[in-house]
Order: C-alpha cells, then sequence, then structure tokens
C-alpha cells in the first residue's frame, strides 16, 4: 500500500486512501476466508510433498494442454523437481480432465476449493488467492527446500537448476516494476518465481495485487519481502522477446507473428488459447516442441528482439 504521506491534497479530498484500504481490507478478507477452505486429499498430498528438496507448483486453469506440456518440458529438462498441480480450473470438463492427466502421469494433483472470484476482470485475484491458498495449505506444511510457482503455460526448454538460483539469495525470477512513473517498487512475476524456503517460509508471503503501488499479482510481496531487498545485487531472469512464428514456422506461413518471453531457458506461451492464424498459441508451442525439443531454445533465442523492441504481450 501506499503510504499515507504519498497521497496528494486532490487525492484526500477525493477519498482515494479511504477507498484503496478499504478495498484492500475487503481483499484480506475473502483471501483469509478462502484459505481455511480445505481440498480433497489435501492432508495425503501434503504427506507425500513433506520434505522433498525441490518442488514448482502451477496454478491450473481451464488448459490440460498446458499442463501436459509444462509436465513433459520438466520431465525432460528439470526431471529432479516435482512438479505438483493446483487445479483452479472454472471449466468442470477441464478440471476433469487435468485430474485424470495427473493420475495417469503420476503427477501430484490438488483441486483447489472454487475460487471466490470469477469471470476475466478478476482474473489477478483468483490468481493470487490461488497462490495464497497453496502456499499457507502445501508448501508451509510440507516445507521443500526449495520451491518455486510457475505458469500453467510456461515450458522449460533447457536443463534448469532451480535450488542454484536461490543460492545465497531468498528469491530468484523476473522482476517487474511499479508502473507509477519514479516508485522504487518491484515484484517477481509469480508467473516464474523461485524461493528458498528457509529465508522466506516464516514471512506472511502474499500474492495479491498492490494497485495503489502500481503492482499486480504478486505486488503485496513488495512491503513483506522485495522491499528489503538490494536489487542492484539480486540475480535475476534473463528476460527476451522472442518470436515462435520465425523459430517454427507453420507451413502456409499461416501464423501470425507475435512476440513471447524467453525467461533465462523458459518459454512463456502467453495466451494458451489464444488464436491468431491456424493453430492456437498452445497448438504451435506443442507442434514445436514435438518437433525439436532439444533445439527449439536455441532457435528461440536467435529470433531475440533487440532491446529496444516492443515487450511481449
Amino acid at each position: 500500500m501506499r503510504a499515507l504521506a504519498d497521497y496528494t491534497v486532490r487525492d484526500w479530498l477525493t477519498g482515494v486512501p479511504l477507498a484503496q484500504r478499504l478495498r484492500r481490507a475487503r481483499n484480506l478478507a475473502v483471501d483469509r476466508l478462502y484459505r481455511r477452505r480445505r481440498a480433497e486429499g489435501q492432508d495425503g498430498l501434503v504427506a507425500a510433498l513433506e520434505g522433498r528438496a525441490t518442488l514448482a507448483f502451477t496454478i491450473a486453469f481451464n488448459q490440460p494442454g498446458a499442463v501436459a506440456l509444462l509436465a513433459d518440458a520438466m520431465a525432460r529438462f528439470v526431471p529432479a523437481t516435482g512438479l505438483v498441480v493446483c487445479d483452479n480450473s472454472t471449466d468442470p470438463a477441464a478440471r476433469a480432465a487435468i485430474a485424470r492427466l495427473c493420475a495417469e502421469r503420476g503427477l501430484a494433483y490438488c483441486p483447489l476449493p472454487p475460487a471466490p472470484y470469477r469471470g476475466a476482470r478478476n482474473g489477478s485475484r483468483s490468481h493470487a488467492v490461488a497462490l495464497n491458498w497453496v502456499f499457507h495449505n502445501l508448501v508451509r506444511p510440507a516445507a521443500p527446500g526449495v520451491f518455486a510457482v510457475l505458469d500453467h503455460d510456461l515450458v522449460p526448454l533447457a536443463p534448469a537448476d532451480l535450488a542454484a538460483l536461490v543460492h545465497g539469495q531468498p528469491c530468484y525470477g523476473h522482476v517487474r516494476r511499479s508502473d507509477q512513473p519514479g516508485s522504487p517498487a518491484w515484484y517477481l512475476w509469480p508467473g516464474f518465481s523461485v524461493f528458498d524456503f528457509a529465508a522466506v517460509g516464516d514471512l506472511p508471503l502474499d500474492f495479491g495485487t498492490d494497485t495503489p503501488l502500481g503492482l499486480d499479482t504478486g505486488g503485496q510481496n513488495w512491503g513483506v519481502l522485495y522491499g528489503r531487498l538490494d536489487l542492484a545485487g539480486l540475480r535475476r531472469a534473463k528476460v527476451r522477446s522472442v518470436y515462435l512464428a520465425d523459430a517454427f514456422p507453420v507451413p502456409g506461413g499461416a501464423q501470425a507473428r507475435r512476440a513471447s518471453m524467453l525467461l533465462d531457458g523458459w518459454f512463456h506461451i502467453g495466451g494458451a488459447g489464444h488464436r491468431e492464424g491456424g493453430l492456437s498459441a498452445l497448438e504451435h508451442t506443442r507442434a514445436a516442441f514435438d518437433a525439436d525439443p532439444d533445439g527449439l531454445f536455441a532457435r528461440l533465442a536467435a529470433t531475440a528482439a533487440p532491446p529496444a523492441a516492443r515487450p511481449p504481450a
């Protein structure tokens, strides 16, 4: 939240500080009530995860194909890290398909309680309360040495040692800054964040948005963790804009050219179901991965846009 001293006279006259604090109080109440809800099989899952060296948690949302691709790529490039699929799907058919997929592949699966937020406008809040539920109900009691939170449409394309990323520092990931000019606030994008449990397990981590500070999902951790760190001395993910249409052209040239993120060796599909040509972004990525899983990273890296290029969607 913004400090009271940071509000202008106009802000006070129009009631901005009060309105923002009331919204924050509402969001906290919803989050804490949701956090107390139980998931089917929760105790058994925690027992199975307890004490693992490295775990990655992904919030699945209505895209079984994305979960399948993430699982395949993790098994190939990050096999030492257990993948935990936490299902926040609102589509019953998708939820059933993801549960079957996880059972067939032996993946840890947690059907999250129905989200308190629905609709596209509440996507960030729904993701945030799901992450907070996972942190309090799975991560904390399981106490892995290292844990990561990954978007369900993130695809590793090169070997990765998540524990090494947080050696000597509490967290690692993609740094995003406040959208307010001059603000020092920043946060780690919760689509690719890694944490040392010993360093953060006792902190009241909160993956909610901090709209008054111009921070999206994960921004509430600015006051809890990130604001106490020296960003200049923190290792962080290398982020590049790349073009899958250039790296793996679709026969007939039907695929639109759109920028996506490459974070270290991880490719973010972004809008997995979005269709700008013959294939959806997910279908295009699946085809490229199946055709050349070991060479796709180099292909994508070769398409990297110069730093001045526009950021990916």
